[in-house]
């Protein structure tokens, strides 16, 4: 109990002395009146050990300290976050042995068995959450997008999202009605281009796009009123000849009444729409009465 004792006071004795220790950058005059190895009732021996030991400290305190490199910092915190999160999770201590309750072994929650383990498994996960991030992103861009005139920055985008609708259909019934549901996207556009025209005349680059918009409203038309014409002589199905006679009940009175609003140096290419129009009046109207929902004739 003494010896405890007696080096519990030789420990507080050099803990004070280390304290009242000039610190590094000050004059020895400066420091306190305490000197630390002057203790009374001391021995001698001790004294030159302190002295030693302070000494020492001394020179620690002189040496530079070490300076982490950011990169290993970044690793080892990342290790210390993994760890916590294994230790979060619960995971047994292999040496101790799982406790069992009466109704059986403590199985995992649905989500905990969903947590990645590996580093393999967590890269893939977190490649996953960047490929959906990134596709809801292009997705409300691609949203977006549908709206956009000729001449808006989203209008590129548009049509090469068309285009690669178009690229992934199946035969040539499929490839007919995405002809048509382009033809119907760029007379709205030209409908709406006109719109534009109420509060003043339209400018030479106003009067191009129109011209643009109705000279694809004729090719995709064309091309959609051919590949499902096709589609029907080969297959004899009356679907092609439906979706035909669609096209034209919807978009013949919304034609009409653009026509008859647009100016005089746009009336060729209207003349061309207007012959697709009349074209697929001609196919459909012999076989109108054999399509779904037409009045029953004897």
């Amino acid at each position: 109990m003494i010896a405890n004792v007696s080096a519990h006071r030789r420990a507080n004795a050099f803990a004070q002395a280390l304290e009242e220790q000039t610190p590094p950058g000050q004059a020895a005059e400066d420091r306190p009146p305490a000197a630390s190895g002057e203790q009374p009732g001391v021995a001698p021996a001790e004294r030159a050990e302190e002295g030693r030991m302070l000494s020492l400290a001394a020179e620690l305190g002189e040496v530079p300290r070490p300076q982490l490199d950011p990169e290993v910092r970044t690793v080892q915190r990342a290790q210390l976050v993994a760890a916590m999160e294994a230790m979060a999770g619960s995971a047994p201590d292999p040496s101790v042995p799982e406790q069992r309750s009466g109704r059986g072994a403590h199985r995992a929650s649905p989500l905990r068995k969903l947590r990645p383990r590996s580093r393999l498994t967590k890269g893939l996960a977190a490649g996953g959450l960047t490929v959906g991030v990134a596709a809801g992103a292009f997705g409300g861009v691609a949203a977006a997008s549908s709206d956009a005139l000729p001449g808006d920055s989203l209008y590129g985008l548009k049509r090469g999202m068309e285009d690669i609708k178009l690229g992934m259909a199946g035969d040539a019934a499929d490839r007919g009605g995405i002809y048509l549901d382009h033809a119907s996207t760029r007379l709205s556009e030209a409908r709406r281009l006109m719109e534009r025209g109420r509060s003043g005349s339209l400018d030479h680059e106003s009067l191009a796009e129109i011209r643009r918009a109705l000279g694809a409203v004729h090719h995709d038309a064309g091309q959609g009123h051919r590949l499902l014409s096709a589609a029907y002589q080969e297959g004899g199905s009356l679907q092609p000849i439906q979706q035909l006679s669609s096209f034209s009940q919807s978009h013949r009175a919304t034609w009409t009444s653009l026509r008859d609003q647009l100016p005089p140096t746009l009336f060729d290419v209207s003349d061309q729409v207007s012959e697709v129009f009349d074209a697929i009046e001609e196919e459909v109207e012999p076989l109108r009465s054999l399509l779904p929902g037409a009045p029953s004739q004897d």
